[in-house]
Formats: C-alpha cells, sequence, structure tokens
C-alpha cells in the first residue's frame, strides 16, 4: 500500500518543463506598449486526495510550474495572475487543491529571473 501511496502523491507534483523557467507570474498587467496579449490559461494542482498528502508549498510550486509550462508552450514569457484560490477553502484549514487563472504574454525586452532550479544546475 506505502508503494502505491507514494508514487500517486509524487504523481501530483508538477515539474518545470525544459524552457519554462524563462516565464514570469505577476500580479499586476502589463503595459500594452511592450507586451503582446496571447491567451487566457488555467492550471491546478492538489486535489481532495493528493491535496491531502501534499504541503502547501508543494501545492503552489505545482499550480505555479503547470501556469509555466502552458504559457510558455503558447510562446508567452509572462502571465498575469487574474484569479488565485483554494477551491476547499470552506473543508480545511490547509490548501488541498490550488487554481490559478491568467492571461499570457510575450513581453519584448523583458529581463529573465533564472529560477532557483536553474541556478542550482549551473553550479
Amino acid at each position: 500500500m506505502m508503494p502505491l501511496l507514494t508514487l500517486m502523491v509524487s504523481a501530483c507534483a508538477v515539474e518545470l518543463k525544459e524552457g519554462a523557467d524563462i516565464v514570469q507570474l505577476i500580479y499586476v498587467q502589463p503595459k500594452k506598449e511592450v507586451c503582446q496579449f496571447i491567451g487566457q490559461t488555467s492550471a491546478s494542482d492538489g486535489g481532495m486526495v493528493s491535496g491531502d498528502f501534499m504541503s502547501d508549498a508543494d501545492i503552489h510550486k505545482g499550480t505555479a510550474n503547470q501556469m509555466k509550462n502552458k504559457a510558455y508552450a503558447m510562446g508567452g514569457n509572462l502571465v498575469y495572475i487574474h484569479q488565485q484560490f483554494d477551491e476547499n477553502a470552506q473543508l480545511t484549514s490547509t490548501k488541498t487543491k490550488q487554481t490559478m487563472m491568467g492571461f499570457v504574454y510575450h513581453c519584448d525586452g523583458l529581463k529573465q529571473v533564472p529560477s532557483k532550479d536553474a541556478l542550482e544546475k549551473a553550479q
């Protein structure tokens, strides 16, 4: 039973795909003069079962990674997070499922901030 549970929980963690680390998530609308709107996307991680076995930080990271992966696949390098919420807030005191909804942009001249993972790989 334990190996199955470990597999189920680890399968829920969303990994950042190669190249997607260039995507930045922001909470303010970008300037239209330098950013071209591409489209809208959403991402979720956790759930009623798996969310109970994941930390809040892991759920947030998984949701953010999924959002970055989708935006990168669309050709974007920036996502304006329009909404972010915990879908099970009434049922538990911790996050069990988080959802982000955002608008994907490609912005010219956007300074790329290397991710912690990219910095660790370079060392």
